[in-house]
């Protein structure tokens, strides 16, 4: 059995790919990894490419998969993962240099952790890496029976990326835990949530796991096309949170700290659906509609004026007429 499994979506990403796969082949130390590449039904050479690594490079392997979403194909890596860890990089990113070296060390110093949380390096479009001024993470053990306590130090350490997590597979199996299909943007923050109701002890590594791309054309983040699907993984996302709480997997209290979360992820995208495009405007509206519970939540939007008053034309006048207001200025 490998020590760690390195699971890898693959989607149209062949400009990218190589380097990716580079930062895993070359990492020091033995080869006690096995790197699953999902190709998730690619439309350019990424899924050739893929089968040249595997054929190439000892550990690395391939699963070809009908497209299905990034979560989708994070979980059919998860079937086919074989290693006592996982872990998870996006095809566009790359491993940190020297990182199963440090994670051989403290794994085998902390043995009674689960999960351990490391940092990330933003990898700008001129090839610099600068670190992410908005998260402090502090290096040592958390152990709270507080929720609210766990996902602060999460949040405040690492936001909501998987490709930071270091996670014990039998845990993961154990938990029941999985990534939601439907959730076709930010798939990872759901994904913690419901994991950290399984997790009273974190651990916090000051260790550099990712180089982070950012800016890169064409992604759910820098298209503005894309919106209607972000808000439709959002939907997705919050379905699944309410169902929780009606199923009574997590008490009020705990379902109030999830909401807030989710509202938190939420705002930001709604005021960017303020554009001027009306037809945008118009395809996001319904998602944003089944989001209406969390109108009245989260914790960063109170700290703008100008937010807290876009949360209060939302609540007062609805989406429509405050998305084509905001888009006006």
């Amino acid at each position: 059995m490998p020590r760690f499994s390195i699971i890898v979506p693959v989607y149209n990403v062949q400009n990218y790919l190589a380097a990716c796969v580079k930062s895993v082949a070359e990492q020091a130390g033995e080869r006690d990894w096995e790197c699953i590449l999902v190709d998730d039904g690619s439309t350019d050479m990424s899924g050739t490419m893929c089968d040249a690594f595997a054929a190439e490079i000892p550990g690395m392997q391939v699963v070809h998969r009908k497209n299905g979403g990034l979560a989708a194909a994070r979980n059919t890596g998860l079937k086919h993962a074989q290693g006592e860890w996982v872990l998870f990089l996006d095809s566009d990113d790359a491993m940190a240099p020297g990182l199963l070296a440090a994670l051989r060390t403290e794994l085998a110093a902390h043995p009674e952790y689960d999960w351990f949380i490391g940092k990330h390096l933003e990898w700008q479009p001129d090839g610099s890496l600068t670190e992410h001024a908005g998260l402090h993470l502090v290096p040592g053990m958390f152990d709270s029976s507080d929720y609210a306590a766990r996902l602060k130090a999460l949040y405040g350490a690492g936001h909501w990326s998987v490709w930071k997590y270091c996670i014990r597979r039998s845990f993961l199996a154990e938990s029941g835990v999985r990534f939601l299909p439907d959730c076709v943007w930010a798939e990872d923050w759901p994904f913690d949530l419901e994991l950290l109701i399984k997790c009273e002890r974190l651990y916090f590594l000051d260790v550099v796991f990712t180089h982070y791309r950012v800016g890169r054309q064409g992604s759910l983040l820098t298209d503005a096309k894309n919106l209607p699907k972000r808000f439709k993984g959002l939907a997705a996302a919050q379905r699944r949170l309410a169902k929780l709480s009606a199923s009574g997997a997590v008490d009020a209290e705990t379902y109030a700290v999830m909401e807030n979360a989710a509202a938190d992820v939420f705002w930001p995208q709604a005021r960017t659906a303020s554009v001027k495009d009306a037809a945008i405007r118009k395809a996001c509206l319904p998602y944003i509609q089944q989001l209406r519970p969390l109108y009245a939540c989260g914790t960063e939007v109170k700290t703008r004026r100008d937010w807290r008053a876009f949360q209060k034309l939302m609540q007062t006048f609805g989406p429509k007429f405050t998305l084509w207001a905001a888009s006006r200025r």
